[in-house]
């Protein structure tokens, strides 16, 4: 009995032993990882862009029709049936500032020996809130100011004036059927009559 427990208590004292120690008799570490940070590197450069104004232009002038009416023997005023088109000014990047001005040649009718309508007077009107519009809807200039109502003579009147850094770019005056008037006095024949328009821009603002 003695030596049956003497036996028993060296191998309980082995397992013991190798219960003290890893596989092999090592010790397992775990693996470590080191991350680095690349470092930034910046170089200066540039965009450049040269932009050359161009020449202001008028891409488009409207002539302005009253139809064919009855002559009448009292003071008698007619409303214009339609304009060709719209007033369009194009500015290619002048920095100037522009005015259009607008000045007419009396009424006279070409095919009775040139007989004129005495004492006859056009008027604009344009009744539209916002006449004046950029072509491009990005547009980033400033309108042109527009005059909505004018009388028409022989001397010019400004239509449409752009301070100095406004009205770069396309810009459209529109105007509608009834916007011009044309007054005529009792007293004159009846004919054809023509007067000749004139849309005159000027490189600088009034």
């Amino acid at each position: 009995m003695k030596q049956i427990l003497k036996n028993s208590l060296l191998v309980s004292a082995a397992f013991l032993g190798l219960g003290s120690l890893g596989l092999g008799g090592y010790v397992a570490k775990a693996a470590t990882t080191t991350t680095t940070t690349p470092t930034a590197s910046t170089t200066p450069a540039t965009a450049s862009a040269t932009l050359t104004p161009g020449t202001i232009t008028i891409k488009s002038a409207p002539s302005i029709s009253f139809g064919t009416v009855d002559s009448s023997a009292d003071d008698t005023s007619y409303a214009s049936l339609k304009f060709s088109n719209g007033l369009q000014i194009a500015n290619p990047g002048e920095p100037t500032g522009w005015t259009v001005s607008l000045s007419d040649t009396p009424f006279t009718d070409g095919t009775t020996g040139g007989a004129t309508l005495k004492g006859a007077s056009l008027a604009l009107d344009d009744s539209d809130a916002t006449p004046v519009k950029a072509d491009d809807t990005d547009n980033v200039s400033t309108a042109p100011k527009f005059t909505s109502s004018a009388t028409i003579s022989s001397a010019p009147v400004t239509i449409l004036d752009a301070a100095a850094g406004e009205g770069v770019g396309s810009f459209t005056t529109s105007y509608n059927g009834g916007d011009a008037t044309l007054k005529v006095p009792a007293g004159n024949i009846g004919g054809s009559y023509t007067s000749q328009l004139s849309w005159t821009l000027t490189n600088a603002p009034s």
